[in-house]
């Protein structure tokens, strides 16, 4: 049995491992196609935008390395934690989207 449960572990750390490389990769993926979309505007907003989005892409990839190093009750509570914090941002996203587009 505790085998088991140390095998199942192991797995989890495997799936959640290349869960965080599949989302730094988009992450990454992600930044070089908007920065290439803002190359076209004035150098300035272009290097702020570069350097947020960098910025987040690091604090994201921080942060999921941070979660796999806990127990697996614990990486489900900060997960969904870290989930409803992301989807309030957006939320304030699509606002100022609808707001834009009126």
């Amino acid at each position: 049995m505790r085998r088991d449960v140390k095998i199942a572990l192991e797995r989890i750390r495997r799936d959640m491992d290349h869960a965080r490389r599949d989302l730094a990769s988009a992450s990454k993926t992600w930044v070089d196609s908007t920065s290439k979309f803002v190359q076209d505007k004035g150098p300035k907003v272009s290097a702020t935008i570069d350097e947020t989005l960098e910025k987040t892409s690091e604090t994201f990839k921080r942060t999921m390395k941070s979660i796999d190093a806990e127990t697996k009750t614990q990486q489900v509570k900060l997960l969904r934690a870290y989930k409803s914090f992301l989807s309030k941002q957006i939320d304030v996203i699509e606002k100022r989207l609808k707001t834009l587009n009126e």
